[in-house]
């Protein structure tokens, strides 16, 4: 039996910065996961650090507008009914948390952890030398109609309170700033501070060669779980490899690892997609983020992207076609763009009903550790994750209040 110091499950955006500050931190580090790292959900996201995203889908209203999103003709929203009416819990819990008290208990928890969103991502950035692969040109986030910029207000007001800083603008200063735009906005706001990916799978890999470069060890198995004592990964090919602690960082497939506590949690998944036209980056300057739509078109440095939309439909479902046709169509609204795309893609974004994460303990044992959960903002909250689960690991207080990402809420 193989052993180390401490075991990391899934080497997605989260996993590879919990590997990369538990390794700053002196512990001897095994990243495992069945495919290359960075290369499931992480590689297909929007591409933002999106610092300002305090505000969650989690919504009052949104009770009352779900049955125009269910059966709109176009829709950022769509769900499998057999599959919803087999989760009834999770919509049930999810929906209590779209109450005015929730909302503003997941705003304060998660606009105090995006603060610190530099604190843990800047400190891999400049150690694995990446900072070319990052747009400083700020994000653009837009509103086509008054009554979409009104409902908003509120909210947008209270992205002040959690040092959020923006621009508000008009039709004509958002014309200026992205020309390409083919529709006319009523209004939007520039998050100036704001940061853009260029490519979420080259930052994953980066973050991952100086992880191995510098002593950290790959392991391509799955995992089927841990042993009884929570120290020992059981791989695919019944191999075991023991640890003085185990991170379960798997995303949304974080649930199947057997023996680790997450079968009691209301883990599920916004199954997320994307659209991208090869040379199209050109048409935009940073991403822009349309409201309405429920997407992000954004310049990579393979193309226009546009990703988005929400499907509840579980992990085992192939493509919904009829989201690739919605946002290649949002595509044709705001750029022209009369053609296919060259490159569509499914992922899983890891959700809890409350919108907040897991990062924390588990109930399960003390040598347990979960971080997972992260929503539509893993990539902005990987690197603050890693440094919380690192301090955890090695006993330091956490630098920032982690209770409201507890798995005890859950009991």
């Amino acid at each position: 039996m193989r052993s180390t110091n401490v075991i990391v499950i899934g080497a997605g955006v989260v996993g590879v910065c919990c590997a990369l500050w538990l390794q700053k931190n002196g512990h001897k580090v095994i990243l495992i996961d069945r495919g290359d790292p960075g290369a499931g959900t992480s590689s297909g996201n929007a591409c933002t650090i999106a610092d300002y995203a305090c505000i969650p889908i989690n919504n009052p209203k949104l009770i009352r507008q779900l049955p125009s999103l269910l059966f709109a003709g176009q829709s950022p929203l769509s769900l499998d009914p057999l599959y919803v009416i087999s989760h009834l819990g999770w919509v049930i819990r999810f929906l209590r948390n779209c109450s005015r008290s929730r909302v503003a208990h997941i705003i304060e928890s998660l606009g105090t952890l995006l603060q610190h969103t530099a604190a843990g991502l800047d400190p891999l950035v400049q150690e694995t030398n990446s900072t070319q692969l990052f747009n400083d040109q700020g994000c653009l986030y837009v509103y086509q109609t008054k009554k979409a910029h009104e409902a908003a207000y509120p909210y947008n007001l209270t992205r002040l309170d959690h040092g959020v800083q923006f621009d508000w603008l008009q039709s004509g200063g958002i014309k200026d700033l992205e020309p390409g735009l083919n529709l006319n906005f009523y209004s939007g706001m520039l998050f100036r501070e704001a940061r853009q990916v260029i490519n979420p799978q080259i930052l994953v890999t980066r973050f991952f060669d100086y992880f191995v470069a510098n002593g950290g060890e790959f392991i391509r198995s799955s995992v089927k779980g841990l042993d009884a004592s929570g120290q020992a990964a059981i791989l695919q090919n019944g191999d075991s490899v023991a640890a003085d602690k185990v991170i379960v960082a798997a995303g949304a497939f974080s649930k199947q690892i057997e023996n680790t506590g997450t079968a009691h949690l209301p883990l599920d998944t916004e199954r997320g997609y994307h659209v991208q036209f090869e040379g199209k980056q050109t048409l935009l300057q940073r991403p822009v983020g349309w409201s309405e739509a429920g997407l992000y078109a954004t310049p990579t440095n393979e193309g226009l992207r546009l990703a988005g939309t929400v499907e509840i439909a579980g992990l085992e479902k192939p493509a919904n076609q009829r989201n690739l046709d919605y946002l290649t169509q949002k595509a044709n609204e705001m750029f022209n763009l009369e053609e296919t795309p060259q490159q569509t893609w499914l992922g899983y974004r890891p959700t809890l009903p409350d919108a907040l994460p897991v990062i924390g303990q588990s109930v399960q044992s003390p040598h347990i550790f979960y971080a997972f959960g992260h929503q539509h903002i893993g990539l902005t909250l990987a690197g603050i994750t890693g440094k919380l689960v690192s301090e955890l690991v090695t006993g330091q207080a956490p630098s920032v209040d982690i209770s409201p990402f507890s798995p005890k809420r859950f009991n």
